[in-house]
Order: structure tokens, then sequence, then C-alpha cells
């Protein structure tokens, strides 16, 4: 079998989701399949702050028909969702090269653009949307990240299989290299964390209110946000006008340090808007439940991925605006508590194994 494999990036570019259906290709080339790739050629990180985002994404579109026109013969197609509307050129390359079609929903467009505002929700957004039912009613399998996004989908009459994100392989070899011993109640000084993307669909200003809150109080506590994206100017300039002493901004962390870099702070922050519930999955919680570290969420309180986060001791879940309830939850973490780590190992290969049977044509029960 033949898989071409479309994505706006893959490694070595560090978008999460080139690598992992890099990690699909990978384990179905060991197999004896074939896999053939068409990516863009763009920047992941540096095309976020390089002019306009439509222009990129439009232009990105175009280089990938053209690059999958040339790769030849195909029995199977596998697309993701960057740039928005890929499923629609992976949908039109299916047809014209009689393959089947295979598509794993990372952020759902154009709704994720309506939602956040980026796209009026009108004539141009609706076209959009009929286009992509269409896109994904002629798919063989389309695969989302969790039960809401499954259930957006059945909104256009599709029934999806779920697949949540995995920690990488070599995410798994570099967490395996560190103690994961329990954080140190107790200290002189403790930090919580916001590592990664900070996107138009993440929260910040909880945090950062929060902050105030614990520095008011005289609590050892500093937030630390490590990453970048396109709402840190915006975070950074609400900081600065709380007059925040501990508050720390640090650029991205290479992969290989990344489980260290979160084993060294005390807590862990997940944060999503909740307009955009359903419409993409936070890929840093996978990697964040396997480690035995508190786990705040700020986001939706009654979705999939707050039930999901109940069933793990050491987490503790907010609504957006709520900084008195985070603050005090984080003054209470002097005192120990469990931490119920998930097993990364397991979850990858239950992922890699659904692929396989999704692509080689045998579902998945």
């Amino acid at each position: 079998m033949r898989v071409l494999f479309l994505n706006q990036y893959f490694p070595p570019d560090p978008a999460p989701t080139g690598i992992l259906l890099r990690e699909i290709a990978d384990a179905l080339a060991a197999e004896g399949h074939e896999v053939v790739f068409a990516s863009s050629g763009q920047d992941y990180r540096g095309g976020q702050r390089k002019g306009s985002r439509m222009k990129r994404e439009l232009q990105g579109l175009w280089a990938l028909f053209n690059a999958a026109m040339g790769v030849g013969r195909v029995d199977a197609i596998v697309s993701a969702t960057s740039p928005p509307l890929l499923v629609v050129v992976a949908a039109v390359l299916a047809k014209m090269r009689r393959a089947r079609h295979s598509h794993w929903l990372f952020d759902m467009y154009p709704e994720l653009a309506t939602a956040l505002g980026e796209v009026p929700d009108g004539f141009v957004a609706g076209m959009f949307s009929v286009a992509a039912r269409w896109a994904y009613r002629g798919a063989a399998c389309v695969v989302a990240l969790d039960e809401d996004m499954a259930d957006r989908l059945r909104g256009y009459g599709v029934t999806a299989r779920i697949i949540p994100p995995w920690v990488f392989q070599s995410l798994i070899t570099a967490r395996a290299a560190q103690p994961l011993a329990p954080a140190a109640m107790g200290k002189a000084e403790r930090f919580w964390l916001y590592s990664g993307n900070l996107g138009r669909a993440h929260e910040w200003r909880t945090l950062l209110d929060a902050q105030r809150i614990l520095e008011t109080a005289g609590a050892p506590w500093r937030l630390v946000f490590q990453g970048g994206g396109p709402s840190w100017p915006a975070a950074q300039e609400y900081a600065a006008g709380l007059c925040l002493t501990r508050c720390e901004w640090k650029p991205y962390v290479p992969e290989d340090q990344l489980p260290a870099s979160l084993l060294a702070a005390d807590l862990l922050v997940v944060t999503q808007k909740p307009e955009t519930c359903g419409l993409l999955w936070p890929s840093k919680l996978a990697l964040v439940t396997s480690l035995p570290r508190p786990i705040l969420w700020v986001g939706p309180t009654d979705r999939a991925i707050a039930r999901d986060l109940r069933t793990l001791p050491q987490s503790g879940i907010f609504p957006l605006g709520d900084a008195a309830g985070v603050a005090g939850w984080i003054t209470r973490l002097d005192v120990d508590f469990p931490c119920a780590m998930r097993d990364p190992v397991a979850i990858r290969a239950t992922g890699l194994w659904d692929w396989n049977r999704i692509l080689t044509g045998v579902l998945p029960d």
C-alpha cells in the first residue's frame, strides 16, 4: 500500500500535527508499506510572526496541492487540518487519484476561525462550511480528538472515530530519562507553568489575575509562561498593567528538554476558551497527564476535557474568570496529595494500532 500524508508541516519542523502523522507513517513503513509526504515547506513557529495569516494559509494550500500532484500513484491519503480547509484539498486529491481518504481533525475550520472572530460568520464562512461538510462526508474515515469534537461532526452527519493525540516517541524517551518524583512541597518559592503556544484559543487573563491575588497575599508562587504565540504581546501588556513582580516569560525549550522543564515546575497549566470547545484539543494535555504534577485546567468545566481530568486526583478545574478560585486552590497545594500518571507508551501504542487498522481497511470496533 502506498500512503500519502498531507500536512502544512513535517519534521524536522516542531509542529505537533506533523510529528504525529510522521509517527503513523513510520509505523506503516515498518510493516512494509510505502509512505510519501506533501507539505507546504513553511515554518510553524516563524510563520506565526510573518505577514497576513490568510495569505500564508492560501499559499500553503497551493504549495501542498502542487506537492501532492507530484508524488505519483497512491492508494490512501491521510490529511490533517493545517492549513485550514486542507480536508477539502485532500478530498479533491482523493477523487482525482481514486484513493481512500482518512482525515484527522485537529482544528475544525471555518468554525474555529468564526468562534475566535478571525472570520465573520457570514457568506464566506458558510461556503467554507459547505465545502468542509462535503469533504468530511466523502472521507473513508474521520478521526476526532474527543467526544465534544465527535459531537460537532455528528451535526454534519458524520460519525467520527475518536483518537486523542499521544506523547511523541522522542518525548517519551526524554521523559524516561527524568526522575518522576512528586513535586517537593513546602519550598521557599514555587512556580506554576504555562508551557507551549499561547494562541487565540487559550485563556491567559484568569492566570494573571490569579497571580496578582497570590502576590497581594504574599504567597510564594511565580507564574511562568514558556513558549510563545500570538497572544503573548497582549498577555505581557496586561501583566505589566497589573504590576506583577513574579511573572516570567521564557522562550520555547528544545523538545528533548521539554519533560525536564515541565517537571521543574510545581504546577502545570492548560487552558481553553469555551467558544472553541469541540473545535480543537490542547495537545499539551497528553504529556501533562503523564507527569506527577498537579494540573490546573481553566476552561469549560462541564465538557469532555474537564470530565476526563476529573478522573485524575491532581486536577483543579475552573471556569474562565475564576481567578479567586484558582488562587485559593494553588495556595492549598502546600499539602501533599496523590498524582495519577497516565502511561504514554500504552496510549501511543493504542493510537498507532487504531490508525493502522483504519488505513489497512480494518476499522476499530
